[in-house]
């Protein structure tokens, strides 16, 4: 997912290419907020001072996204790589816990560590304030990265999935009841109720004046609405594939591709709608080296698969890891939306015996309950960032 730039702690950092329109646009509005709070700020300088309030704002992000990646390590968690979003959402590199104390914790540093940066440049900026008008400037840059990191740290606590508020209210419920299934039924629920009062607040806002700004926070209130739903089918999905292993429901002895061949080798079966195939092993000697799926192919030219090798574009670790036969059903499939693919190889002694696909497991579903459409339905969207989001497109070494 994303594009390296950096390693910090041994961690692997990466960002999507749509951060640069984002710091872009925090650029603008910085610049319009230092020009209002001095007027007689020279053009040059306002846009050198908004650049820097765009690149303060991506470290603090960073800094957000590390605080949950440290924690996790200080929890038992093995974090390779860290994804940094943009004012919270789930990555496909986001690390957990199936521990919910544990997890509860990871889920809250990112905006503690947020809302603790904001409250360090907040008394810095008393200080700058103080040395007097000369430094208005330099003050105006600190109160807007004040402003941001607060906003990032009390954005993420809302009670809403996939925000943190709403992984720690899952967190909470589960390590209340138990039940991890009880969990995830109150983060649905209180990403509802979030979801209903933000899209009210968003109409008060608009009717009267019919500011637009209304219109924006009822869409995010539908957003939150829709993710709630998604977690309501996740539960579902859970009962389901609960109680059941990998061995069950992956496709056995799969086809394999040479890394150097080119994608046309593939491109037309894993296309084909009537294909079982959806994903295919990538392996070089004896060693899966990694997965290409119709992800990877859909977002090529059909004119570019002749002259792609699978190599450019196949997942690999460690955004590709791989399955156990004895592995539980349930957790497989989180992995596989966790890592946005269309599936994942299954090794028993270093040795290739499977392919555990989406495809895959809606069938094996489809034969418990009946339920075909809704059943591959629910494997496809009922985890938050799931499918495609996790665009391998943008760099060829994910």
């Amino acid at each position: 997912m994303g594009v390296p730039i950096a390693r910090v702690f041994g961690i692997e950092i990466r960002v999507q290419l749509g951060w640069v329109i984002i710091l872009a646009l925090i650029a603008v509005i910085a610049v319009g907020q230092l020009t209002a709070v001095d007027p007689k700020l020279e053009s040059a300088v306002s846009w050198v001072l908004g650049g820097l309030v765009a690149f303060g704002f991506f470290v603090s992000s960073v800094s957000h996204d590390l605080a949950h990646a440290l924690v996790a390590r200080r929890r038992g968690v093995e974090v390779q790589a860290i994804g940094v979003s943009f004012f919270g959402g789930a990555t496909p590199l986001d690390p957990t816990s199936p521990n919910p104390g544990d997890d509860a914790a990871i889920a809250a540093s990112g905006p503690l560590t947020s809302i603790g940066i904001a409250t360090a440049l907040f008394a810095i900026s008393v200080g700058v304030v103080a040395l007097g008008d000369g430094f208005r400037a330099a003050a105006g840059v600190l109160s807007v990265l004040v402003l941001l990191n607060l906003l990032l740290g009390v954005v993420n606590l809302v009670p809403a999935y996939p925000l943190d508020g709403g992984r720690i209210v899952r967190d909470l419920a589960w390590r209340r009841s138990g039940s991890e299934r009880s969990g995830w039924r109150a983060a649905s629920l209180s990403g509802r109720l979030t979801g209903v009062i933000v899209i009210a607040i968003g109409i008060a806002i608009l009717l009267p004046h019919g500011d637009v700004t209304g219109a924006m926070v009822a869409l995010t209130g539908w957003f939150l609405v829709l993710s709630a739903n998604a977690v309501r089918d996740r539960v579902r999905l859970d009962d389901l594939v609960g109680g059941h292993l990998v061995s069950e429901a992956m496709e056995p002895t799969p086809a394999t591709v040479h890394p150097s061949l080119t994608v046309d080798t593939f491109a037309a079966q894993l296309l084909d709608g009537e294909s079982p195939v959806t994903a295919v092993p990538v392996v070089q000697g004896d060693d899966v080296v990694g997965l290409l799926g119709v992800g990877q192919v859909r977002r090529l030219r059909p004119t570019a698969w002749a002259s792609t090798r699978v190599e450019d574009v196949m997942a690999k670790p460690p955004r590709l890891t791989f399955l156990s036969p004895a592995d539980p059903l349930k957790g497989a499939l989180e992995r596989i939306q966790r890592a946005g693919l269309d599936g994942l190889p299954v090794v028993d002694d270093g040795r290739l015996v499977g392919v555990l696909t989406r495809r895959g497991i809606g069938a094996f579903v489809q034969g418990r309950s009946g339920k075909a459409g809704s059943a591959q339905a629910g494997i496809d969207q009922s985890a938050p960032g799931a499918g495609e989001s996790a665009s391998e497109g943008e760099d060829p070494r994910s």
